[in-house]
């Protein structure tokens, strides 16, 4: 099964830029002047989609998605530079989960890489 998560945004520059820059996502599979797709594992990609349409209300979406990061330090640091800083969220089983935003306002997790036994 093939997952893919859609993020309608507005200005696609500013958000490539975030997710390719602050959260480190790689690699690019696609970009142009209307959508950019990374890669985030080998059956799920991200998709920014430009979308200017007057509707666009991202703080009120009841949809968001969880990326996990192997440097969370870094990642919180990156965060806070760009004036984004994560929100510490929930801990479930252990596992501390932080909350942010894109800089349109759409909501992500983020939680710390753990180790998987086989």
């Amino acid at each position: 099964m093939r997952c893919e998560i859609v993020l309608l945004v507005e200005n696609l520059d500013i958000c490539r830029y975030f997710y390719r820059e602050v959260l480190m996502l790689d690699p690019m599979v696609t970009d142009s002047n209307f959508q950019t797709v990374f890669q985030l594992s080998e059956q799920c990609t991200l998709r920014l989609e430009k979308c200017e349409l007057p509707f666009l209300e991202h703080l009120s979406g009841a949809c968001s998605f969880s990326l996990e990061t192997g440097d969370l330090p870094a990642l919180q640091e990156r965060m806070r530079k760009n004036g984004t800083p994560l929100e510490k969220s929930f801990s479930r089983s252990g596992i501390e989960s932080y909350r942010g935003r894109d800089p349109e306002g759409n909501f992500f997790q983020i939680t710390a890489a753990t180790v998987r036994e086989n």
